[in-house]
């Protein structure tokens, strides 16, 4: 069954509930306050002023940095209270001792600075350090200046290595012959071009290693193991065939007849003679040549002379 409670003493009852909540009774609050009589509504109104500045200390514990005496309306922090416990301060002293803390609480640099164990001055310089610091400071910002572009450096053009060229001769008259042999025999026409291709490739494979080239790392770790080092490796040439024209038959000018010659009936029909500028032999017909870096010269050598050999002793093979 509910309670029977009129509106005017609800507010009566919380008032009574008020101080078991907060757990602080009126006897803890001084009747006196600087020769003052307080009511018990103004009681009342000092312990919700109390829950207040508890709850505002947080916020405003830097704003005041003046020196008071302990306010007797707040109680001590509690480690303030150990403090002076520890250093056996007694209750009548605290009213001497400057409080520096928000709504004039005395804190723990006081009762140090009291005692002489930091400077006096010290609560007070450092409630006014962190004030200051609580707010962002934008006066001593300065724009910096733009970065310099560094200047460009130079370009370093590397000189041209020397060049040099290996040239060789071979006669295509194997080439040729296969050729025929092959259009005859089976009705294929094999370009020259696919001769030269493949002797290319074959010539190219395991050629003198250069003096200059560095071993690779597996190289290196091969040899650790015992294996013989490898003096050989893969080129990449392609010959330049420079292939002379067939030889040209040159007739001369005809010669002109005198009419005095003529005439006296001296003239006599001549024939004109005809000149064979004939080529050279077919060993010199076509050179295989080579540009090398200076000091590839021996290399370049051993893969054109491996040109000759293959399009010169069974050139069949290259392309059955």
């Amino acid at each position: 069954m509910a309670a029977k409670i009129t509106v005017g003493q609800v507010p009566a009852m919380f008032s009574r509930r008020q101080q078991k909540v907060f757990g602080i009774g009126r006897r803890e609050f001084p009747m006196h306050v600087h020769g003052k009589i307080i009511s018990a509504t103004e009681s009342r109104s000092s312990e919700l002023d109390f829950m207040a500045g508890v709850t505002c200390d947080i916020t405003s514990g830097l704003q005041s940095t003046s020196h008071t005496v302990q306010n007797p309306a707040y109680p001590l922090y509690p480690s303030v209270a150990q403090l002076l416990r520890e250093k056996g301060i007694p209750k009548s002293d605290v009213s001497k001792i400057p409080a520096s803390g928000p709504k004039g609480r005395l804190l723990k640099g006081d009762v140090l600075a009291y005692i002489g164990q930091i400077p006096a001055n010290y609560p007070s310089t450092q409630a006014a350090t962190l004030a200051k610091l609580s707010h962002l400071d934008l006066s001593n910002i300065k724009i910096a200046p733009a970065p310099v572009p560094a200047p460009a450096a130079e370009e370093v053009v590397a000189e041209p290595l020397p060049m040099a060229s290996v040239a060789i001769s071979i006669s295509l008259a194997a080439v040729l012959a296969t050729q025929k042999k092959l259009q005859d025999n089976l009705g294929v026409t094999v370009p020259l071009s696919r001769f030269f291709a493949a002797a290319t490739d074959l010539a190219n494979d395991d050629l003198p290693r250069l003096a200059s080239s560095e071993p690779s790392a597996d190289e290196l770790f091969d040899e650790v193991l015992g294996a013989k080092p490898i003096n050989t490796s893969r080129g990449d040439y392609i010959p330049e065939l420079n292939a002379f024209e067939p030889p040209k038959t040159v007739r001369s000018k005809p010669v002109t007849e005198d009419l005095i010659d003529f005439l006296s009936a001296k003239s006599s029909k001549k024939s004109v003679p005809t000149v064979s500028v004939e080529g050279s032999s077919g060993v010199a017909s076509n050179v295989f040549s080579l540009t090398v870096p200076a000091g590839e010269e021996v290399r370049a050598k051993v893969f054109l002379e491996r040109i000759k050999t293959l399009l010169s002793v069974e050139p069949a093979r290259l392309v059955l």
